[in-house]
């Protein structure tokens, strides 16, 4: 496509549409409108033979309505040599943001030293020697252009200045840096952007003539540009926020230097003889816009976009806000094609199985596969899958909470009394610890059948001993009535250790899922198929193996490797390798055995591993699996997948916190005791427990504790008001039903002298809390090399503490996160000021928080990869929930590659000793974090034994210690593992993941709805945002009305009747919504109101 020439224009350089005010903007095609950047044909990397000034700065710019730079010298020549492009760039209501390098000599230093302001000393370093390389920012026979560019708002700049260590000023020769950072973005007016990166400073010299090379992302290469791009404009703002890199500040252009350039403004753009600007007013409506549309036409349109997610396969996963990752793409695209076949989702820790399994949802409801699906999650991650769905998967689904539904902003939703609350929606969105209730199964069997149930952390459903036939929890008895009575189509499980210390926990699990033949019938023929490739194959019971390998090849949608067969046909030849690939069924001969073990026996172990239930039926990604993909180029080089390092810290106790923390340890001992012995009284123990792990965190968690239950005894509630929110992740994961906690505390009145005795001397503790001083320590180191720092405890009672301990030790910067929400402190009011989950995200990716506090409510749904400190201020018993916590930062695409993680312990403490005692032969606990994570359980119990049982001796601490590492040796010799999960790794083949996009794109519902004549008069763009318009929802939902001939077609005029709705803010654009702090601000595809209210609605005759 050649655009028409224009004699006032460089070659091939078409004229743009009218500026931001205009009513032209954003109309036409983003695409194809030759003032769009996807008009220009764009390389990947420009040297000098590309000729970019041609090439590419001169048609983004006359095209850009934005341009930021950042960059070590930039000189205001580029936009006069640009001078026709620049005409277009003012036009356009262009806007410049600027970041430069000054480099100070001594005396400035010195200057700032005696208190000379800092805006002053660089002020006069960069008006008084325009000579001074890297001070120069305008030359002077182009003042004039920089000057009317300040002078009219059309420029900003600010400064970048070198600082040591401790934040003093340096010279240039002191700190022997110049500020060398060499980027940009232009942004054009469809919201379309284009980053580039590389050696070019901002000059005709270095754009025309130098040597010089650089990368362009343009962002509708959405791989490119989530992988790249998008970066630089995340770095640019942390810049532009004076949160610079190590080494660094910026600065606001000094007053004096925008005074200066004020004062030597011209009235007028100084543009070269023969140039114009073009006007900009905007253009007059030609007659053409106000002709009627074909209504009936515009009708279908939309009828089809309707249609789309049911008509092209993946439209619904296209059109979600989150991007799969590799991994994430083969396993939805396996999921939804063989539906309803059910799996277990066994992902590590961190690498997004809520992803996994709402990307399924989202693909079979806007299809239409699906119409009606159960979510039992722990209650404590509720309100995260909540949002998550929300956020991610445009999913807005009923969270059924405390006897009410709720939406994600805990307003309550109205439903019919008599309804049955278990399939009161489309999706239900339900506690798991709600579910397993005696009281509520029947209701639950009577709401079903569902097309999905989904149940995360799965491995809660169990039994409650050692033995395959031991009696089911409730979880796991009523999974297994629901299956038995057919209650859903497709089960999805998703758990990160479906196996917890014995093999048949596993197939617990998947039992559930309907194997074939003996695979579903017990444990033991599952247990045993698995014992038996573990000894010699002589003496193998092969009758058994074939005849389950035959049972698995029976489901028809059971996975062949094709490759391994590949593999065995290339070793064996086709005579050899039939006789293993046609083991189903078919024992080996007696004189083929009689020569095991040889190759052909080695490829029968490999065929007979790799065909079961366990790699057919469980994904298991790893992080090894990411550097693989990696390694085969699938995800890109510099795209980066951290290393942790990982440090436990040992903190001394005070003379006077010692004495008060052995004191509560004894009481909370003493009750446990008392508690465990008594029959009926255990869940009061496990309250002790709860106490405990507090204790562990903070004085002030066990504090507020005691003074809850204090309370609780004197006003004569229930148990369960004991706990918090924070507490029913330990709730969920014991073996307690949910009944033990509805009992009364009368028992406990004979405590309250005790407990009011222990809150006194709580609160007379002065001086230093030994724990908070560490971690202001810490802070303060970390902020010199990091960004930003993040904090996870367990208790929301800590982290208010921790926050109030950094304010009085000067930080302002700081921000919370926990089941209560996003929190921010307000220096001008010094106050908390609650604030979205995206504000808190927003905020802290561009640097303007500091340190990031957060419970474990944190750890789901918070990607917080641009920081690269993270201290644990107190350590769970269970150290999954660290790993959790951890996955928050050690995430692909972090800001660093190494990232560094605290732990912190009370010092002289039983957790310290196991903790110590494990480390010395697992390190940071990578290894049981992995391949041994079962045993991670049992250390939870050891130091529950150990804390509360008595005082433990040294001798009873390493027999603990003895134990749980033989444990961990012990699982990794069980005959079923990781290993047996999923596709089998580490042999090399990695494959390219699907493309899962359908045939309407994010691009197409914005090109169709804002063109079309039904409903582009609903959309107004915003002319302070790119890619953001203001929709004005019809009068009537055009769902309610009809525009066909045959339907009886009603009156056009009806539909543009005014709404009394107010406008609301949307926006089609991935980027927009994920960089927006406004949250009021909706991402418009398929599955939110907004859109079902724009299209027909389905039930018409089409």
């Amino acid at each position: 496509m050649t655009p028409d020439d224009s004699d006032a224009l460089p070659p091939g350089l078409p004229a743009p549409h009218g500026g931001p005010g205009s009513p032209e903007l954003f109309s036409g095609d983003s695409i194809s409108s030759p003032d769009s950047f996807q008009f220009v044909d764009l390389g990947a990397t420009y040297s000098p033979d590309d000729h970019p000034f041609e090439t590419f700065y001169l048609p983004l710019l006359s095209r850009a309505v934005t341009y930021d730079r950042a960059v070590g010298y930039w000189s205001a020549s580029e936009l006069q040599y640009a001078a026709q492009g620049t005409a277009h760039f003012l036009a356009n209501g262009g806007k410049m943001r600027l970041i430069v390098g000054a480099q100070l000599a001594q005396r400035d230093v010195d200057a700032v030293i005696e208190g000379k302001p800092l805006d002053d000393v660089v002020a006069a370093r960069l008006l008084a020697d325009p000579d001074l390389a890297g001070t120069r920012i305008v030359q002077s026979e182009h003042l004039s252009v920089l000057a009317w560019m300040v002078a009219t708002d059309r420029l900003e700049i600010r400064v970048g200045v070198p600082r040591g260590e401790d934040g003093e000023l340096l010279t240039h020769l002191q700190s022997g840096r110049y500020f060398h950072t060499k980027y940009g973005i232009f942004a054009d007016r469809y919201g379309n952007r284009v980053a580039f990166n590389g050696s070019n400073n901002s000059s005709v010299t270095a754009w025309a003539r130098n040597h010089e090379t650089f990368d362009a992302y343009p962002s509708w290469n959405v791989p490119i540009w989530d992988y790249l791009g998008v970066h630089k404009v995340l770095d640019f703002e942390k810049h532009w926020t004076d949160n610079a890199d190590a080494g660094w500040a910026v600065i606001d252009l000094p007053s004096a230097v925008r005074k200066h350039l004020i004062e030597h403004a011209p009235e007028a753009p100084p543009l070269p003889p023969g140039v114009v600007l073009p006007p900009l007013d905007a253009p007059t409506s030609s007659e053409d816009d106000t002709e009627e549309f074909d209504v009936e036409a515009a009708w279908d349109e939309l009828v089809a976009l309707r249609d789309a997610p049911t008509e092209s396969p993946w439209t619904g996963v296209g059109s979600a806000w989150a991007r799969p990752l590799p991994h994430q793409a083969e396993l939805i695209s396996r999921v939804v094609s063989t539906y309803p076949r059910g799996y277990l989702l066994a992902d590590e820790v961190g690498l997004g199985k809520t992803v996994e399994a709402g990307m399924v949802l989202r693909e079979l409801f806007t299809s239409g596969r699906a119409k009606k699906a159960l979510l039992l999650v722990p209650a404590s991650v509720m309100k995260q899958w909540q949002e998550e769905l929300h956020e991610k998967m445009n999913l807005d689904v009923a969270r059924f909470d405390k006897g009410v539904f709720v939406d994600r902003y805990d307003a309550p939703i109205p439903v019919d009394p008599n309804a049955n609350p278990w399939s009161a929606f489309p999706i239900v969105l339900a506690s798991s610890h709600l579910a397993r209730r005696r009281d509520r199964r029947r209701q639950i069997l009577d709401a079903g059948p569902w097309d999905v149930v989904l149940v995360d952390e799965a491995h809660h459903a169990r039994r409650r001993g050692s033995k395959p036939t031991d009696t089911p929890n409730s979880l796991l008895a009523l999974l297994q009535e629901m299956r038995d009575k057919e209650m859903w189509r497709a089960l999805y499980l998703a758990t990160a250790t479906p196996m917890q210390m014995n093999p048949h926990e596993a197939w617990d699990l998947i039992s559930l899922l309907g194997l074939k033949g003996r695979w579903g019938v017990s444990a033991e023929d599952f247990i045993r198929y698995f014992k038996l490739l573990a000894i010699d194959p002589m003496h193998r019971h092969w009758d058994l193996l074939c005849a389950m390998l035959e049972d698995y090849f029976a489901d028809p949608q059971a996975e062949r490797d094709a490759d391994l067969e590949q593999e065995i046909d290339d070793a064996l030849g086709w005579t050899g390798a039939y006789v293993v690939t046609a083991l189903a069924g078919n024992p080996p001969s007696a004189d083929l055995k009689a020569k095991f073990p040889n190759e052909t026996s080695e490829w029968m172990d490999k065929w007979l591993r790799r065909h079961t239930p366990m790699r057919d039926r469980v994904f298991r990604n790893t992080r090894k699996t990411m550097r693989d993909y990696q390694a085969a180029g699938i995800i890109p080089d510099d795209v980066v997948i951290p290393y942790r390092h990982v440090k436990d810290e040992f903190i001394p106790l005070q003379p006077n916190e010692r004495r008060l923390y052995e004191r509560i340890e004894g009481y909370i001992r003493r009750h446990y005791n008392a508690y465990m012995a008594e029959a009926g009284n255990q869940a009061l123990g496990f309250i002790m427990t709860v106490y405990r792990r507090r204790l562990t965190s903070s004085f002030e968690a066990i504090k507020r504790s005691l003074r809850r239950r204090l309370s609780v005894l004197e006003n004569g509630k229930n148990l369960a008001e004991l706990l918090t929110d924070d507490d029913n992740v330990d709730v969920e994961g014991s073996l307690f039903e949910p009944e033990a906690f509805d009992t009364r505390a009368d028992r406990l009145r004979d405590e309250i002298a005790e407990l009011k005795s222990f809150l006194q001397d709580l609160d007379s503790i002065t001086g230093e809390d030994s724990k908070a001083s560490k971690l202001v320590a810490d802070v303060t180191e970390a902020l010199n090399t990091y960004s930003s720092v993040v904090v996870f405890t367990q208790y929301a009672d800590t982290m208010d503490y921790v926050r109030e301990r950094l304010l009085t030790a000067g930080y302002r910067r700081l921000g919370c996160y926990s089941g209560r929400g996003g929190e921010v402190y307000n220096v001008e009011s010094g106050s908390w000021t609650e604030v979205t989950k995206s504000e808190i995200k927003t905020r802290f990716r561009s640097g303007e928080l500091e340190v990031l506090i957060g419970t474990d409510s944190m750890s789901e749904g918070l990607n917080l990869q641009t920081s690269g400190r993270l201290i644990n201020y107190d350590m769970p018993w269970n150290l999954m929930r660290v790993e959790q916590r951890i996955g928050r930062v050690d995430r692909i695409g972090a800001s660093y590659k190494d990232i560094r993680i605290s732990n912190y312990f009370y010092a002289d403490t039983v957790e310290e000793q196991v903790y110590k005692g494990i480390a010395e032969d697992y390190g940071d606990f990578t290894d049981i974090v992995g391949d041994a994570a079962p045993v991670l359980a049992n250390i939870e119990k050891a130091i529950e034994r150990l804390a509360l049982t008595g005082h433990a001796t040294t001798t009873e601490i390493d027999s603990e210690v003895g134990q749980i590492r033989q444990q961990v040796e012990d699982i990794k010799s069980e005959p079923v593992g990781n290993d047996d999960m999923g596709e089998p790794g580490g042999d090399g083949r990695i494959k390219q993941p699907p493309t899962l996009e359908g045939g309407t794109s994010l691009r197409d519902l914005e090109r169709v709805l804002t063109a079309n004549g039904l409903t582009s008069d609903a959309f107004e763009p915003d002319p302070s945002r790119p890619r953001v318009y203001w929709l004005k929802p019809p009068a009537e939902a055009l769902s309610a009305l009809s525009f066909r001939k045959d339907d009886g077609v009603h009156d056009i005029e009806e539909y543009f009747d005014p709404s009394p709705l107010a406008p609301l803010p949307v926006t089609f654009d991935r980027a927009t919504w994920d960089e927006s702090d406004d949250a009021d601000l909706v991402f418009l595809t398929y599955g939110t109101p907004e859109l079902s209210a724009l299209l027909p609605a389905a039930s018409h005759d089409d």
